[in-house]
Formats: structure tokens, sequence, C-alpha cells
């Protein structure tokens, strides 16, 4: 996400020494990033870090200090220019909820002035063409969150911003929307998406995290938790007589932390040895039953690299 050298990388999106006030607030402290076309930039943050003020400085919704361009084409001085190059999925899109998905789709296209060709396609892949003429009101949280996915391809941007994307869907929603943006980066679309959720890590090519309008940490999901030293957490159903031996070897193999419930052992194993010590617990002559792995994401680890940026409280 750095700006390398002129010449050898071109993004899409370019933010340099973005900084926002309100009053004495700063909601953005000298935020700089750049996306590349077709990758997928995850920014993590708890609520009130700036994720939301940093949309809204890309769309050009707010007054900043710094410089925003979209495509080669600056934010502040073209700011329709610039907004022709993006689609936006709010938190919360304002639907006209008595309007069928067929019509508010034709609404769009009017409006981004493009033909009504596009809207089968569009509807098609984020697979609600079948819903065409149902009335939005009829839709779930999951369906109308791909209708705004829908919306925002029309005219087909080479940016899209999504703002927390899955904070109002239930987990079957949640995995749909995670297949979608599987298959939009398949497609090659340009995303940056912001949450303080989990599930959508594994999606991201880079992760940003922010606090307090402040840059804590950036780079790849795997490199972040590599450097948090992250474990994944291994359950275990082993026949009672083998519980002390399964723990020695899988302890030989880097696995720590043991408890013991009943039949079920759990243990934290490094990530990167995770797949060995399966392999060779399965391959062992003792008796597994059962085996979950709950794999860390960078999503529920980030606020440990937040906790570790704040300055020592002064006594």
């Amino acid at each position: 996400m750095e700006s390398p050298a002129k010449g050898t990388f071109d993004p899409i999106l370019d933010v340099q020494d973005v900084r926002k006030r309100y009053g004495k607030y700063v909601a953005l402290d000298n935020i700089s990033l750049a996306i590349k076309k077709g990758a997928h930039l995850l920014v993590l943050g708890p609520n009130g870090a700036g994720k939301t003020t940093l949309i809204k400085s890309i769309m050009g919704l707010v007054n900043f200090e710094g410089r925003i361009t979209i495509g080669g084409i600056d934010v502040k001085r073209d700011p329709r220019g610039a907004k022709e190059l993006m689609g936006y999925v709010p938190q919360n899109y304002a639907f006209y909820e008595g309007l069928t998905v067929y019509d508010h789709a034709r609404l769009s296209t009017r409006l981004k002035d493009v033909g009504p060709e596009e809207i089968q396609e569009k509807l098609e892949a984020v697979n609600l063409w079948h819903k065409k003429k149902s009335r939005v009101r009829a839709l779930s949280h999951g369906m109308k969150q791909r209708l705004g996915i829908a919306l925002a391809m029309i005219g087909d941007p080479p940016l899209l911003l999504l703002a927390e994307p899955t904070s109002n869907v239930d987990l079957r929603g949640q995995l749909e929307f995670q297949a979608l943006l599987q298959e939009l980066l398949k497609q090659g679309k340009t995303m940056l998406t912001t949450t303080h959720l989990t599930g959508l890590g594994e999606l991201a090519t880079d992760i940003l995290i922010i606090d307090k309008g402040k840059i804590i940490a950036k780079g790849r999901a795997s490199e972040l938790l590599s450097s948090l030293r992250v474990t994944d957490t291994l359950y275990l159903r082993v026949s009672e007589g083998d519980s002390k031996k399964v723990v020695e070897f899988a302890s030989g193999l880097g696995a720590t932390g043991f408890t013991a419930r009943g039949e079920w052992i759990t243990a934290s194993v490094p990530t990167m040895v995770k797949l060995d010590l399966v392999k060779k617990l399965m391959a062992s002559s003792y008796a597994i039953e059962d085996m979950l792995i709950e794999r860390s994401g960078i999503e529920s680890e980030y606020l440990k690299l937040i906790g570790a940026a704040a300055p020592e409280p002064r006594n």
C-alpha cells in the first residue's frame, strides 16, 4: 500500500497525507494509502476510529487537508468526475421500499445516465434477477445488501467502497456476502471495505488498521498475524486412555496451553505448524475420534495491535 516509485505502480485510489478536523477533534491524522487495480483493502478499526470519515473524504463529502485521487482524478478539483469512478455501498442503504427490484435498478441507470441493458447483468451478478418483480420491502437484509452492491456496480465504476457491509446481516447473509466478494475479486474489481467485524480478512489483499484517526499497522493479513504470533485453537476428542499420551505427543509438535474437559482436549497451535501437527496426529496410533480447528483471523486480533500502539499511561 506504500506509494512506490513513479511508473511502477498506478493506483486506482491514492490517498496522500489526508487530515480532517472537527473543531479540536482530529478524525484523520495524516492518512496515506494506495490501492492498485484488482486489490481489496480492508480497513479495520473500532467505532470512532475514523473509518467513516475516510470514506466521506474519498467521496468528496467533507473538506479535508491533503490529496485524494481516483483513477488520476483529483477529488477536490473534479468531484463529479471522481464520483463517476466509484460505487458506494453504505451500511444502511436508503432504498425506496415500494419499488420493485427492477424499477430500483432502472432508477439507478437513469441517475447514472447509462442504458437499461446493464440491469439484468448486475442483478444476475448478485443472484437477484429472479427477484426482479419483488418489492424492496419484501427482501431480507442480505438481499438488500446484495441489491446495494448491484446498484453500486451500475456504470461499471473501477472502485467499490463498502461501509460495514456485514453489520446488519445474519451468518447466512455474511457467508453469501463473502462468496459475492470472492466473485467480484475474480472479475478484477477493486474494493475498499471498512469494518469492525469478522469474516473478511481472508478476502483482503491488504489490511489497514486505524485507531483515533491514525494508521496503527498495514500489510497483508498473514504478515500482521505473524507479527502478533497468533495461534489457532485445536479441539481434539480422544479416548480416555489416550488423552495423556496425545497431550505429550502434540506438545512435542508445538502445541501449548492444554485444557481438558471430559473427552475433549483444547490446545493452542501456531499457525505455521498446524497442518504438520494434524497430519502427524491422524497418522499416529492414537484413537482420535473427532477434531476441530478454530482459525484466528486478523479481525479478532487487531485490537492487540491497537493496544500495543497506545502510549503508556502517565502516573
